[in-house]
């Protein structure tokens, strides 16, 4: 007997593995069954989780706290990395054409520029995985303000270099510290945010970049003020100013971080106990093996890794040439002063935030990861199309198209940001157990780092000011990107039945046996907060007959004196 796609899916859901689909049914309201969610993520949470031992209002109370000292924290790491990695191209346009520019200054010719954006992100590829390895072997209270303090060291002594191989080497050095910010805050996110509650967090977490890019548009028109003082050019005080930044903030961080949910001392017993058991089959956890190489192979045979790095590739390549080059396309295409094309990118940036919060919450709160994806994508599509036409036939730019019109076709092409966090919380929920978390979470994530190679180099100074390749790469790269992601359930399920026939179990047998390690904890963790109980209460009777005891000898004390 055949089974329908809908069916084999809930066979495999009930064993806690997730597929997705392409159901439109959840896309603005959420899937309910007896007045509760009845998504796939949420028939895969229930599959795997005993009933909760705890209140509504108590895991709320943990979330609350998880947010401020879990996405808060992530949420400042990654502005602040954002902000120091991604400056180049607000920086280029400062004092363009003259001597005090930094092209100019260092010498840069041809693609100088360009490669010195990119070059960052080959440190960063190959830093990705021992990132991810060493934040769960130290904690993520440690990993994280020692990298802020290393790149924030390089990115100050970039304000040092001289010419084109100075900047190229310093570019390189800042990848490598910064390559642990995304990968490591996805997974320390899988250790402590169940599947339904990532998306909204992830989304909040990678908004922080729009910000970071909206605050380098204007710091850079302030501190462009600056040229000439203590005879430093504007350029580089930006390097210096926004360098600084991280090395003031990294040991209040310290102090706000929690380790892992098994060992964080910032929570009660009571806490400690629901953070852990809250979670399901496939967590990331402390408990789990950190490093396996067969489950290397297995992350990099499976081809859904392929199709997941395809679509953020697109999604990430398209949004850091933006990123990196509408000041200049705003300048040189539309025509802009340098000061109104940093404010009109900062505007773009702003714009998306809100979306950014708006698409993340509403995605976890209907359980849908396919439309919320390809919708945004294909918003993008119009926005560049047009600019391509345009670079097509300049001679309606001005007449019947004004620049002003283009550069609102900008909002439109900065979209594919908002589909970002849901390719990563996508990823996560099908990943299981933390040496998945790892290996699975930095292959996903090196998109970006591949994405910021290819981006860079995308809009050259040799297609200005017309950038028609630029335009149609552009459009192309969306595409594949939309029709690459809408295969995903179908790689999913080809994998989880693989699985099923040769091993009997749909779920990696590491994740089960991470599982049963994560039992043993948990039930020490109830034992622990039971014969706390014990303790508090005895504890209690000792100072109650303390107190009675002190009691008794004053009031004989005044016996005997009177």
């Amino acid at each position: 007997m055949g089974y329908s796609f809908a069916e084999k899916r809930a066979m495999l859901e009930e064993e806690g593995i997730l597929i997705g689909g392409w159901s439109m049914r959840n896309i603005v309201t959420p899937k309910k069954k007896d007045g509760k969610h009845d998504s796939s993520e949420d028939r895969v949470q229930n599959a795997t989780l005993a009933a909760p031992d705890w209140t509504k209002n108590e895991e709320r109370a943990l979330l609350w706290k998880l947010d401020l000292r879990v996405l808060l924290p992530c949420c400042i790491i990654y502005f602040l990395a954002y902000l120091d990695r991604g400056n180049l191209g607000n920086v280029k346009i400062l004092g363009a054409g003259t001597p005090a520019s930094l092209e100019n200054s260092l010498h840069l010719k041809g693609t100088d520029f360009n490669w010195a954006v990119a070059i960052t992100y080959f440190a960063v590829t190959a830093a990705l995985l021992p990132s991810n390895l060493i934040m769960k072997k130290v904690s993520a209270k440690t990993f994280f303000p020692v990298v802020m303090i290393c790149w924030a060291i390089v990115v100050m002594c970039i304000a040092a270099v001289k010419n084109s191989a100075g900047l190229l080497a310093a570019r390189f050095m800042l990848g490598i510290p910064e390559a642990g910010v995304v990968p490591a805050c996805i997974m320390y996110f899988s250790m402590w945010y169940k599947p339904s509650e990532r998306g909204f967090r992830i989304a909040i977490f990678h908004s922080s970049n729009a910000v970071a890019s909206a605050v380098s548009a204007f710091l850079a028109s302030v501190i462009g003020r600056l040229e000439g003082k203590g005879g430093l050019h504007a350029w580089q005080w930006v390097f210096i100013i926004e360098g600084a930044l991280p090395i003031l903030i990294a040991p209040v961080l310290y102090f706000a971080l929690l380790t892992f949910p098994e060992t964080t001392p910032a929570l009660s017993d009571r806490e400690r106990f629901i953070a852990i058991n809250r979670l399901g089959r496939g967590a990331a956890r402390q408990t789990d093996v950190t490093w396996s190489w067969p489950g290397f192979v297995r992350i990099f045979t499976r081809p859904s890794t392929y199709v997941f790095f395809t679509a953020y590739t697109s999604a990430c390549t398209v949004a850091v040439a933006q990123a990196t080059f509408l000041p200049t396309i705003l300048h040189v295409f539309l025509k802009f002063n340098t000061v109104k094309s940093n404010l009109y990118t900062a505007l773009t940036f702003i714009f998306v935030i809100p979306l950014y919060w708006f698409v993340g919450m509403h995605s976890d709160w209907t359980r849908d990861r396919m439309w919320h994806f390809i919708l945004p994508m294909v918003c993008c599509i119009p926005g560049y199309a047009v600019w391509l036409y345009v670079s097509l036939y300049p001679e309606v730019k001005g007449t019947s198209i004004s620049s002003l019109s283009l550069y609102g076709m900008a909002f439109l092409g900065g979209m594919c940001r908002v589909a970002e966090p849901v390719v990563l919380s996508y990823r996560s929920s099908t990943l299981y157990g933390a040496a998945e978390q790892a290996v699975g979470g930095a292959a996903a994530v090196a998109s970006l780092s591949i994405a910021s190679i290819l981006g860079p180099q995308m809009y050259p100074n040799s297609d200005a000011p017309l950038f028609i390749s630029g335009f149609a790469g552009t459009v192309a790269i969306l595409s594949i990107g939309i029709l690459s992601y809408a295969t995903l359930p179908l790689w999913l399920m080809w994998e989880a039945n693989g699985r099923k026939k040769k091993t009997g179990h749909s779920m990696p047998l590491q994740a089960l046996e991470d599982e049963e390690n994560s039992h043993i904890s948990a039930d020490a963790h109830a034992r622990i907060y039971e014969l706390n109980r014990i303790q508090d209460r005895e504890a209690l009777k000792i100072e109650q007959m303390k107190v009675e005891l002190a009691e008794r000898g004053v009031a004989a004390h005044v016996e005997i004196k009177n």
